[in-house]
């Protein structure tokens, strides 16, 4: 998105609000703590015990990055459409061999400490390379009042490629602390080679609901966002890396005709580009995505999101060069898959290409808490930054009962929803804000490109399609409802097509609940065997009707055979 607005520095934390969070805090991890255990394993630092004598450690002054050179590259970035960078990287080269301090407790434990100070920063991340903890460690990381603690991270986090990247702690301080149970020091289980230094729409400024604009509205707010709590699971805060430098955009989840739960995730080819070119398969390793980001009333004063998050992603596939001779589509898929309880979903799609009157897109503007905008008018098929394709869908937001929901920078790449709850396109850019201002307003367009266009209209190979990675089966479906993380589902349930009526008189309704292939093959026999129909059909929604005038009262079946498959069903005709 090509607009953003400069975030304040100040802290707006009160007694009750400490109070509230540690509350739900407690209550979501006894209610989740298998899922934590999908990037970091939980438990507690063994310094935070008070049998560490000592408190004194190392602490790096990691410094801040140049601002000038900052400022300049922002204002470039903005003028060319991509989305906002909140962070900028610091190199380092810090391991527990040449920095830090290490303690010996009673038990035989070592506990090495380095304390991270980086003047300024709203947030700080790690990024790690040759990250090999050995079996008996646990890493964590904390803020100075232990408010935030992410970890444990053990030997279920190493990586064939040894790099490892963190979420956000809040401040300008940090400590990393490797505990080794009953260990002796190792040689080298990580190097820190970068800190991410979080300068706008990051650490305490989203606390609030204060780094998106006045208008958005919260994904929990009634009615606007009832009917999306199942979709909603499925969107995700991606922290993109390119080089050294960080941004925000926004994703989904995307069921597959496999229905395996393969972690893909959808989001905009814009959001992995910036000014020195395509992230790179390192830069992958380190994106991080932030799910159940979200705010848990309807209010923006919530308590800071109680979320977990994973990291480090592939490429599979992408499309229209931004948007410039396509539909501007980026596909990627989580290195690590989520346990059945991680309660996360997967998202289902459309790639009819239809026109929907109304929709929904679900959020993270400017990387904040997530939100939900409404469209109740038709969307219209369009183009973007003149390249004359019918790539896009122009979109116009509706004012709702509790605001004006729109997009911003960090929403690119966020879907957007058909009334079914599928995903039918994409955000690239457009001209929404909260504020009318000159060309931009509430009631200005968005573009979102189309879901059915990233399907195959943006080149020939798999790298440059959807249709190859959600249909694996090649049923030569239209269309795919979500699902849950837990459940397991499959094309040939008995659920996915229905028969009305049945008994029937003159017709028969055959009706494709989860998908629709684009051509079937219809054969009804009698009881002998004998062909009584046959018929060719190419569908254009998700149901057909079969003419069954002048084949007497009895028992047939019907045989439907599409890509390969056959369903054979049994009828009666009165």
């Amino acid at each position: 998105m090509f607009w953003r607005k400069m975030i304040g520095f100040e802290y707006l934390i009160n007694y009750m609000k400490k109070l509230l969070r540690i509350l739900l805090m407690v209550f979501w991890l006894s209610a989740s703590m298998q899922l934590l255990a999908q990037m970091n394993e939980g438990g507690v630092p063994l310094s935070f015990n008070g049998l560490v004598e000592s408190t004194v450690f190392q602490e790096y002054d990691a410094g801040k990055p140049d601002f000038d050179k900052i400022i300049t590259e922002d204002l470039q970035a903005d003028q060319l459409g991509l989305p906002p960078r909140f962070a900028q990287s610091i190199p380092v080269n810090l391991n527990p061999e040449n920095s830090g301090t290490w303690y010996f407790d009673d038990a035989g434990n070592a506990i090495w400490r380095l304390g991270i100070r980086a003047e300024g920063a709203l947030a700080l991340g790690l990024q790690f390379i040759d990250f090999n903890l050995p079996e008996n460690a646990s890493l964590f990381i904390y803020s100075i009042d232990h408010q935030q603690v992410i970890g444990a991270f053990t030997q279920h986090n190493n990586r064939k490629s040894g790099r490892f990247a963190t979420a956000l702690v809040d401040g300008d301080q940090c400590i990393v602390e490797l505990n080794l149970k009953n260990g002796q020091n190792p040689i080298l289980p990580f190097t820190l080679t970068e800190i991410t230094y979080a300068y706008r729409y990051a650490g305490d400024d989203l606390k609030n609901g204060e780094s998106s604009d006045h208008c958005e509205v919260n994904v929990n707010c009634s009615p606007e966002g009832d009917e999306w709590q199942n979709a909603k699971r499925g969107v995700v805060r991606i922290q993109i890396k390119v080089g050294g430098s960080s941004y925000w955009c926004s994703g989904s989840l995307l069921n597959n005709t496999s229905f395996d739960k393969t972690p893909y995730i959808l989001t905009a080819d814009h959001c992995a580009y910036q000014l020195g070119g395509y992230a790179t398969t390192e830069d992958l390793e380190s994106w991080l995505f932030y799910f159940n980001y979200e705010g848990l009333f309807c209010e923006s004063e919530d308590p800071f999101p109680i979320y977990f998050s994973m990291s480090g992603a592939t490429k599979i596939a992408q499309g229209g060069n931004r948007g410039s001779t396509g539909s501007d589509f980026y596909l990627v898929r989580l290195i690590d898959d989520f346990p059945n309880d991680s309660h996360v979903y997967f998202n289902g799609w459309s790639s009819t290409g239809n026109v929907e009157n109304n929709g929904v897109t679900i959020h993270h503007p400017d990387g904040d808490i997530k939100k939900i905008s409404t469209f109740v008018e038709p969307l219209v098929s369009s183009s973007w930054s003149g390249s004359g394709l019918p790539s896009h869908w122009k979109v116009i937001w509706s004012e709702t009962l509790n605001g004006w929901g729109v997009t911003e920078g960090g929403s690119s790449g966020c879907p957007m929803f058909d009334p079914n709850g599928r995903i039918i396109g994409t955000l690239t850019g457009g001209l929404a804000a909260c504020d009318p201002i000159g060309s931009i307003g509430p009631d200005k367009p968005d573009y979102y490109g189309k879901f059915a266009y990233h399907w195959e209209s943006n080149g020939t190979t798999d790298t440059a399609q959807l249709k190859p990675w959600l249909d694996p089966l090649n049923l030569g479906v239209l269309f795919l409802n979500g699902l849950e993380t837990g459940m397991q589902e499959n094309y040939k349930s008995e659920n996915t097509i229905k028969l009305f009526p049945n008994p029937a008189t003159s017709v028969v309704n055959v009706e494709f609940t989860t998908f629709a292939p684009k051509d079937i093959q219809v054969t009804l026999m009698d009881l002998l065997g004998r062909t009584v129909i046959q018929q060719e059909l190419s569908l254009m929604d998700n149901n057909l009707q079969i003419d069954l005038h002048g084949n007497a009262p009895g028992t047939y079946f019907l045989r439907l055979n599409f890509n390969q498959h056959t369903e054979t069903h049994k009828i009666l005709i009165r």
